[in-house]
């Protein structure tokens, strides 16, 4: 994939112009309007609703079509364009041969084509022309050799066309179900269009998911022939069903089309509706809305309210159904819509934001200084009311599946050269959904990773930058909003298995921080000793041992304790049979919803791969592979039991490898952080080397998310807050700001590869202060200012290094971090200048934060999860 970048400067004479009688047109917007238009100058940046153009192979339309790109000035000069006037401002739409035998679900399905139409070219008048026959048009039609459908000929119904255009007409354009083709020597065309008359012809038969397989119902029989002028072939001719996709794909080919009617051409500066597309994939890809370019233009001609329009567009998608005794008594099928309502809120939510910011701006700011602001503002906007969508009729389920120091190469599909076949459900998991080449974990260590995915804010904000302790009296600070509260608020059962590690003590437990049912343990399960211990490296010792030793090894002043809501069950507890408790538990959770008809939101945070290890071993199998194969075997039941569901799994690790646990310890793959490991040291768990944070993620949502998809956008494990939120119609509160974006449209539509433009890796304690920003990642570079290590499996620690200018690591090339950029070069200086700037931003951002949170670290005895406070390792008196 390659994504087309155009500089701020080249954007901005593309949408404003170096013409002052332009630049002064330009001014008569509104502030709120400028700000929403100038937000392209920017694709892809954090805060920006717009996104750059990807081309993905050479049969897409740019490389296969190259045109010269049509900027604001050139479209506004051109003596060809034409503009709706008060005598000709009418479009027309013309149905052509049959849209379907379901009656009055067709009728409704063309006048939902015209009503959006109306809000796309918002002030204009859609209407309909009389339905015509192909009889009718007295078109050529033949059947297409290679795919045995009929196809009339475009050429003849433009003349058609031509001649029923009425005197008001701006234009009129013919829709059918029926192929097309412009000549015989091509195969087909979706549609063709002659701008100068003012008319155009298209067809939406390739829009059916099934055109291209053998089993498509519109194919003729191979003996079948047909007469010119017989048109009894077309009688009873087979149209697709109406779904939400197809009325997706027929709203932005009907956009398109009338769009050039305007004197618009593809556009190549912007990912637009006005792209051209030579096949169904790109033409999938495209948005469904204009560019800001592309809208000045349509606004200029068509003189709308660009709030007004939005506002028309949004409630198209959100209409309810009408009264059953009008024709329109089908719910409107809007579901392929879901993405293009979030973007319309974050538009909506844009021009309000900035309308609100400029009335209440203070005396003496200066409009230089306003947009500074606005810089910072922006870097938290898009998570901050992006998820603002109506609630769904039907709220999905969520299920999180939290794994513990996975490696990135620990899922087979990451590196199937290895052919390990340690993890076949979640191989089946993605070849069925989508996986995620270039996730990474919020933190490299346990309890600031948890923090910020279930708070979608960096440590600096939410107060944990470390991990908490056996006897520590704090936790996730209670001025953080977590997730599940706000999922239990909208009516979702909150179930949370596994190790939480966000606070133990009081108000910190899980029950007490949105989940309505816990069972798993409060932290890591090295934390505490038990009977029976499991493989680590030093091994640890039972509880009732008395080698003077064993306080080095593991802490052993108290067992481990499985816990149910708030109350002990065991202490200590069996290692051996957690895996299988925590099924139970799982499955318990998802019945109990199903039962009670609640949506239902399930974290699973899993013991797996933390050490001490403890899986059911065969002869000669290996301790870590074996705990891969119980893990993969837990992940496949959770997705059986949930199958029946509307659900997404969301599978992912907190950090990478404990690198210094050596045979009990995941692979990295080729993230092995080199430059540092020659110094001295490991690369992997609390480092800000890829290795300590680049995990494996995948998402599945059988039905919904593209199977064997893969995403190479930059996501972060924070991005699960406001995309799950988005997903069940959930705002989250606007009172504090937002590091993670909403990556619905990744997820949908599993080719999107727009994420994060910037996102940073906090310390980890391989070197300097714990949380802090330090390293930054500027799309395919990765900046170091601080170097250090983790403890490698021989015991080697390097040392830390301060990095001034920055260390600078090309990832594309130089995945396992080896040599980094050559200072002098333009390549490093450009990028340099980039880091320092996103970095400045940031940390200013949080510095000026009002909502950052501070956690309580101190420590207590007291505060130690004791059974029997009496007895040693505080075991409980029974088992049950």
């Amino acid at each position: 994939m390659k994504v087309i970048h155009h500089s701020p400067d080249t954007l901005q004479t593309a949408l404003i112009s170096n013409c002052k009688d332009l630049t002064e047109l330009y001014k008569q917007y509104t502030k709120e309007e400028c700000h929403l238009l100038e937000q392209g100058l920017h694709p892809g940046h954090p805060g920006s609703v717009f996104q750059p153009v990807t081309v993905h192979s050479d049969s897409d339309w740019i490389p296969s079509h190259p045109e010269n790109p049509q900027d604001f000035e050139s479209f506004y000069k051109d003596p060809d364009r034409k503009t709706p006037s008060a005598s000709c401002g009418t479009i027309y739409i013309q149905t052509i041969g049959s849209f379907g035998e379901a009656g009055p679900h067709t009728e409704q399905y063309v006048e939902w084509l015209r009503e959006y139409c109306q809000a796309f070219f918002y002030g204009l008048p859609v209407c309909w022309l009389p339905a015509v026959t192909v009889a009718q048009t007295g078109c050529s039609f033949r059947i297409n050799q290679s795919s045995q459908n009929l196809q009339l000929l475009t050429g003849d119904l433009l003349q058609f066309l031509c001649k029923r255009k009425p005197k008001d007409a701006f234009c009129v354009v013919g829709i059918t179900m029926i192929d097309l083709y412009p000549r015989d020597s091509w195969n087909f065309v979706f549609g063709q269009a002659s701008l100068h008359k003012g008319i155009g012809v298209f067809s939406f038969a390739r829009y059916d998911d099934n055109f291209y397989s053998k089993n498509y119902s519109g194919r003729v029989k191979k003996q079948c022939q047909v007469k010119q002028g017989d048109y009894s072939a077309f009688d009873g001719h087979y149209t697709p069903p109406i779904t939400s996709t197809l009325l997706l794909r027929s709203c932005k080919t009907m956009t398109h089309e009338i769009g050039h009617m305007f004197g618009m051409r593809h556009c190549q500066w912007l990912s637009c509706v006005m792209q051209g597309s030579n096949h169904l994939e790109e033409s999938d890809r495209r948005p469904l809305e204009l560019c800001p370019i592309c809208l000045r233009k349509l606004q200029t001609s068509a003189g709308f309210n660009i709030a007004e329009r939005y506002e028309a567009l949004l409630h198209w998608m959100e209409e309810e159904p009408r009264s059953p005794t009008t024709v329109t008594s089908f719910p409107k099928p809007t579901e392929a819509f879901h993405t293009a309502k979030l973007w319309l809120k974050k538009c909506q939510d844009i021009l309000s934001v900035t309308k609100r910011l400029h009335h209440k701006m203070p005396a003496g700011v200066t409009p230089l200084l306003f947009c500074a602001m606005l810089a910072g503002l922006y870097f938290h906007l898009m998570s901050e009311r992006g998820s603002g969508v109506p609630k769904p009729k039907k709220k999905p389920n969520f299920i999180l599946i939290l794994a513990d120091d996975l490696g990135w190469a620990d899922l087979d599909v990451n590196l199937p050269e290895q052919k390990a076949n340690n993890t076949p459900n979640l191989n089946l998991m993605a070849q069925q959904g989508l996986r995620f080449l270039d996730f990474h974990s919020p933190a490299s260590t346990c309890s600031p990773s948890r923090a910020s995915i279930l708070t979608g804010r960096y440590g600096l904000r939410n107060g944990v930058t470390h991990n908490f302790a056996v006897g520590s009296v704090g936790g996730l600070p209670l001025s953080e909003i977590t997730l599940p509260q706000l999922l239990q608020r909208a009516g979702y059962y909150t179930a949370m298995i596994g190790k939480w590690h966000l606070g133990h003590n009081g108000p910190y437990g899980p029950t007490k921080r949105g989940f309505d049912y816990y069972f798993g343990i409060p932290y890591s399960n090295d934390m505490g000793c038990t009977d029976n211990p499991g493989y680590d490296l030093p091994q640890c010792l039972a509880c009732d041992s008395s080698d003077p030793q064993k306080a080095r090894s593991c802490y052993s002043k108290v067992g481990l304790p499985l816990i149910e809501n708030s109350s002990i069950l065991e202490q200590p507890l069996d290692l051996w049979t957690l895996t299988q408790q925590y099924q139970s538990a799982a499955l318990r959770a998802i019945h109990h919803a199903r039962e009670q008809g609640q949506p239902y939101f399930l974290y699973i945070a899993l013991a797996h791969m933390h050490v001490p290890l403890a899986p059911p071993l065969k002869p000669a199998s290996r301790v870590y592979a074996a705990s891969l194969q119980e893990m993969d075997r837990l992940v496949g039941t959770i997705r059986s039991a949930s199958d029946a569901d509307d659900t997404l799994i969301w599978f992912t690790s907190d950090n990478g490898p404990w690198e210094q646990k050596c045979q009990y310890a995941g692979s990295p793959g080729p993230f092995q952080g080199k430059w540092q490991t020659r110094r001295g040291g490991g690369s992997a768990k609390k480092t800000t080397w890829e290795g300590g944070h680049r995990v494996p993620s995948l998402a599945y949502w059988p039905g919904v998310i593209p199977t064997n998809a893969t995403s190479g956008a930059l996501l972060s494990g924070m991005d699960i807050f406001p995309t799950l939120l988005s997903l069940a119609g959930v705002t989250p509160p606007s009172d504090r700001r937002y590091d993670g974006i909403d990556v619905t449209n990744t997820l949908l539509h599993g080719g999107v590869q727009t994420g994060h433009t910037v996102l940073f890796h906090p310390n980890g304690g391989a070197a300097g202060r714990l949380g802090d920003l330090q390293t930054v990642r500027v799309g395919k570079y990765k900046a170091f200012y601080l170097t250090g290590s983790a403890k490698a499996c021989n015991g080697d620690i390097g040392t830390q290094e301060f990095h001034d200018p920055p260390l600078i690591f090309d990832l594309e090339r130089d995945p396992a971090e080896e040599t980094p950029l050559k200072v002098g070069t333009r390549e490093y200086q450009t990028t340099a200048e980039k880091v320092a700037l996103w970095r400045e931003r940031l940390l200013w951002d949080i510095a000026t934060d009002p909502s950052v949170s501070v956690a309580d670290y101190t420590t207590d005895d007291s505060a130690w999860p004791c059974c029997e406070a009496t007895r040693p390792v505080c075991r409980c008196l029974s088992l049950g």
